[in-house]
């Protein structure tokens, strides 16, 4: 994938925020005010011109709207298949298809060419697609399942780690990933995850203070720096023991020729998701490394 410019980047953080409000304005309507969100409730309150039907898909899809105009009825699929809590509730993962197929639905560009062409495509994983489309409804998913009035003061009470993204998944009832990536999200401080699959770079995603200090991601399929190399190969064999690490703003990020950013450092916090051979790294910089004092004047 070629690299993307601050241009690029900022138009792809506008609409993702955009989609993030979207679903900030679904809740406010519903009245909805507590976690966790019950996204099934919130696709029952747009009957009948909407009906959410589960299965065991297998592989076929996670998710996947549809528009059917003989009936003028939007038909929102989700796969059960994750599903195996013995009390019947839904596993984070369906949970998240739901809500992103509700972005699509209550996105206005998403639903007006699903009613102008009647054509579907079925969607997969969390923050696992380029394309424009995709990433917008993972992040209308984000913000309905952890809306910023919930999730943000907890996220920046205080330093963050990977225990207490662990304790927000259980209250908010998302996954592990979701849960860090939005967490990042909402963070008032220079901060990314990204997630390593492969040996590589499956997705990146950094806060916006760390965009504003001059890190960017680096390219889906982007190489790891050496240590952390070593932690994907100790996570791959079963075995990571070191779950931190030390590196630099070069190491992980593009700083188009921003020196400052290029030499900050940076601390590594990993954790290993088994269940999907992810290995998940959450980078933190000190605010002074990346904006001097004058940059508060």
């Amino acid at each position: 994938m070629a690299k993307k410019s601050r241009m690029d980047w900022a138009e792809i953080r506008n609409r993702q925020t955009k989609a993030i409000e979207q679903a900030a304005e679904v809740l406010a309507t519903l009245g909805i005010n507590s976690a966790p969100i019950k996204p099934l409730a919130i696709a029952a309150s747009e009957k009948p011109l909407l009906a959410a039907i589960g299965g065991d898909f297998r592989d076929r899809f996670d998710g996947q709207l549809e528009y059917h105009r003989s009936k003028n009825r939007f038909l929102l699929f989700f796969n059960t298949k994750y599903d195996r809590a013995p009390n019947g509730e839904h596993h984070p993962r369906t949970r998240f298809s739901i809500a992103h197929e509700l972005g699509h639905y209550f996105i206005d560009r998403h639903r007006t060419y699903l009613l102008r062409t009647g054509k579907s495509h079925p969607s997969k994983g969390e923050f696992l697609s380029d394309r424009t489309i995709e990433t917008e409804a993972d992040a209308f998913a984000a913000g309905l399942l952890m809306p910023s009035r919930l999730l943000g003061p907890l996220v920046n009470d205080g330093e963050m780690s990977f225990a207490d993204i662990e304790r927000w998944a259980t209250d908010f009832k998302t996954s592990i990933t979701s849960t860090a990536r939005r967490s990042v999200e909402l963070s008032d401080f220079p901060c990314a995850l990204v997630r390593v699959r492969e040996g590589r770079v499956a997705f990146s995603f950094f806060s916006p203070a760390m965009i504003e200090g001059g890190c960017y991601p680096r390219p889906r399929g982007s190489g790891l720096p050496s240590e952390a190399q070593t932690k994907w190969q100790s996570f791959a064999a079963g075995c990571l023991l070191d779950t931190s690490g030390q590196a630099f703003g070069q190491d992980w990020c593009q700083t188009f020729d921003n020196d400052k950013a290029a030499r900050a450092p940076v601390s590594e916090h990993y954790f290993g998701v088994p269940a999907t051979q992810t290995l998940l790294v959450l980078l933190t910089i000190p605010e002074d490394e990346l904006f001097s004092e004058d940059d508060d004047d």
